[in-house]
């Protein structure tokens, strides 16, 4: 019969520590969430700014990229040059007949569309999930309460148990409201 009774006292401590060590990592999880939280949204929003402003910057180098094309075209080729006169002065050689288009298939050397569109400020879904956890007050109060709580239990609660040889050792405390803090008390 000691024999069983020893592998149930092993089982219970051992699954007692278990709990014990779980409810302190869900703590610190909590708690990494609520004091983290608003430096990754910063960093996300930071990063989000960064790749908007590297996409405007492509579009300005492809766009200095075809004003070059066309001050060297300006410099060195005549027949773009009149043809330039012609699209953009109206300008006309004698007998040149011209054929009318719609403005969308007209050539337009001003057309500067940009090469990337720049998406709205959004973030993205991984941010949408962090930005309360950030910014709201009172889920953050919250938050950090149920750490606490889970602590306070973890410490109160799942700790193991006396043993047999302590529980002879002491007196019969059965019954009495104070049998939580009989754990801390020093042996008689």
């Amino acid at each position: 019969m000691p024999d069983t009774t020893d592998q149930s006292e092993t089982h219970s401590s051992w699954t007692t520590s278990l709990a014990f060590w779980l409810a302190l990592l869900a703590a610190i999880g909590v708690y990494a969430l609520v004091a983290l939280s608003p430096k990754l949204l910063t960093y996300i929003q930071l990063r989000q700014d960064y790749q908007a402003k590297q996409r405007r910057l492509v579009s300005i180098e492809h766009e200095v990229e075809d004003l070059d094309q066309v001050v060297d075209s300006l410099a060195r080729d005549p027949e773009f040059v009149r043809k330039l006169a012609s699209v953009e002065f109206g300008a006309r050689r004698p007998g040149e007949e011209r054929i009318p288009l719609d403005e969308h298939l007209q050539l337009s050397i001003r057309d500067n569309d940009p090469v990337f569109e720049t998406q709205p400020n959004s973030l993205p879904w991984y941010g949408s999930v962090v930005a309360p956890f950030a910014t709201q007050q009172q889920l953050r109060g919250t938050l950090l309460l149920a750490a606490a709580t889970i602590l306070i239990g973890a410490f109160m609660f799942l700790q193991p148990s006396l043993t047999a040889a302590d529980a002879e050792n002491r007196p019969a405390e059965s019954g009495r409201p104070d049998k939580l803090f009989a754990r801390y008390r020093q042996p008689y």
